[in-house]
């Protein structure tokens, strides 16, 4: 601990550093009734104010400008986009690994592992960020998620791989989290939209590249790269975070910081997640869901998820989910208009990989090629929103464009057949993209609009966002697996009086659908058509969750974004 921080604790007992820590002290957002008189007298518009972080420090001391920003952003971004990567990286090199380890029924585990926890450990990061300084809780993320990434690329068996995967998940789940957070901190509500919309950019597209890069190891060097690269990256982004990112660190001793942390609700919190999640993929990998593990995960998991909301809204005294967030109707629109928004795309680009790879054809690397259209119109129509936003002060109506056009766009992919059509392809990508990322900022800035002005609000409403985010994406990437999976034994079983090659079981093909390339073209063309079913069906899922957020965008505020004028620095 520093000297400044030792002076500061000594100046204060616990009591003063769980007031401003925690969010229960309803007296802490209020002003003085001399200042209110004042505001009144003077006839004065009051400013716009974010919440202070809730640790001790009030907002003017986490706020940046000049160098010092821009040195951030930058840090943030090269974290972002290392976990960004890292999440659609093994997309192309899946049946790769699989085949190495020659445990193809586990092969759905390795995007599961990692997804999981990186849902459900969201919105916990960003607790305890607020207890120990958002710097050291983003370190912290860091190494777990190179410690995970070294497991998985030193891997000696399956079991080994898939712990690695469920490591780095937790350290992503941090770093995810927590730059976010540290965005919605450095600059005020009239900045956000730019930098919100270069976070959203960085993270597209390095979604996008993972399956090119993924796909290059994969074709030309070894899968283990995938993950040795995480630990390349990190030699410059630790010292570069750690140099460019000095913000005065929460108030108070380490002992009285603990005491801001309810670990059973966070430990409720993270079981039922996991629980649940685990529940769903025991059932996907399994051959029926009535398996005894399949139902003790589902009701385990529904009993820790009642007991974790009644300790939480009732009786804890530092919440990981304040009730005032969540009684909120037009931060509870954005939540959903995020996650629903971003969950849509990332479920198509998961499908449309299988298209481009199963159906069409293509190697890893032009699978991952063949996305591109869609991140490129993705982040310009997000940095596009951003200024807009900036310039104009409207936010909602970038929201009821993109409603209106998601489920149009997701609809067109019903039209894909198992000949490529690489000019409707692009086309069908690049509407995606731009409706998609015109979404990315506006539901973001008016859920900060109307967060509560409790200590540390601010905060944890954008790490909400993102847990809702992460948690959605991960159990409908399982779901949408769920769907692709059932349809396409259903189909299998009947053509399989048709097909005349017979020295490769059908079944096979749902964990080998590299063999379809291997049959003759009458047969090739039969298994193809039932891949484009089930893949058709998962857009339909696609395209349910793009009219959720289209209904959640009925219930979106109409209140714009505030002159730089009217927003108190």
């Amino acid at each position: 601990m520093t000297d400044s921080e030792s002076s500061d604790s000594e100046k204060m007992n616990v009591p003063d550093v769980e007031n401003k820590a925690g969010t229960t002290d309803d007296q802490s957002n209020e002003g003085s009734p001399s200042e209110d008189l004042q505001i009144k007298d003077s006839g004065e518009k009051p400013k716009f104010r974010e919440s202070d972080a809730g640790d001790g420090t009030v907002r003017e001391d986490q706020i940046l400008t000049g160098t010092r920003l821009y040195m951030c952003v930058l840090s943030l971004i090269l974290s972002v986009s290392l976990v960004a990567l890292d999440q659609m990286i093994t997309a192309a090199v899946l049946t790769t690994i699989s085949d190495h380890f020659n445990e193809f029924n586990k092969m759905t585990w390795i995007t599961a592992a990692f997804m999981m926890p990186m849902g459900c450990c969201a919105q916990v990061w960003a607790r305890l960020s607020i207890s120990f300084g958002r710097k050291w809780t983003l370190l912290s993320g860091l190494v777990i998620f190179e410690l995970g990434s070294l497991v998985a690329g030193v891997s000696t068996s399956m079991n080994m791989f898939i712990g690695g995967r469920a490591i780095q998940g937790v350290g992503a789940a941090a770093v995810q989290t927590i730059t976010m957070v540290i965005a919605t901190e450095i600059t005020t509500i009239d900045k956000k939209p730019i930098l919100f919309a270069t976070m959203s950019l960085t993270f597209v597209f390095s979604s996008v590249l993972g399956p090119v890069i993924g796909g290059a190891f994969g074709t030309y060097a070894s899968w283990r790269w995938c993950f040795y690269l995480n630990l390349c990256c990190s030699a410059f982004i630790f010292p570069f975070f750690i140099l460019s990112y000095r913000p005065k660190p929460p108030v108070g001793t380490f002992m009285e910081k603990l005491k801001t942390v309810d670990f059973l609700v966070n430990f409720l919190m993270v079981a039922s997640g996991v629980l649940i999640l685990l529940g769903i993929s025991f059932g996907i990998t399994s051959d029926s869901w009535n398996t005894p593990a399949v139902i003790s995960c589902f009701v385990i998991g529904g009993i820790t998820l009642v007991a974790f909301c009644i300790d939480n809204f009732k009786y804890s005294k530092y919440p990981v989910i304040p009730t005032n967030l969540v009684t909120s109707v037009p931060l509870l629109s954005c939540l959903f208009i995020v996650t629903l928004n971003s969950t849509t795309m990332m479920v198509a680009i998961q499908f449309l990989s299988v298209y481009f790879q199963n159906v069409i054809g293509h190697d890893a690397l032009h699978t991952g090629l063949s996305l591109i259209p869609c991140a490129i119109s993705t982040g310009l129509a997000s940095f596009g929103s951003g200024i807009l936003i900036k310039k104009t002060r409207y936010v909602k109506i970038f929201s009821w464009i993109s409603g209106f056009i998601l489920p149009v766009a997701i609809g067109l992919l019903m039209l894909t057949t198992i000949h490529e059509n690489q000019a409707q392809d692009i086309g069908f990508l690049i509407l995606i993209g731009v409706s998609c990322g015109l979404n990315y900022q506006g539901p973001a800035v008016s859920a900060l609009l109307h967060a509560p002005k409790t200590p540390s609000s601010n905060l944890l409403t954008m790490a909400l966002v993102n847990f809702g985010r992460s948690v959605a994406t991960a159990l409908f990437s399982e779901v949408g697996g769920e769907i692709y999976s059932a349809t396409l034994k259903s189909g299998l079983k009947k053509v399989a009086p048709l097909i005349e090659e017979t020295q490769n079981p059908l079944q096979e093909l749902l964990i080998k659908p590299g063999l379809v390339n291997s049959l003759n073209v009458h047969d090739r063309d039969l298994i193809r058509g039932k891949i484009l079913v089930s893949v058709h069906d998962t857009f339909w899922l696609c395209f349910a969750l793009s009219i959720g957020s289209l209904i959640a965008t009925c219930f979106m505020s109409n209140d714009r974004l505030p002159k730089t004028e009217d927003v108190e620095a």
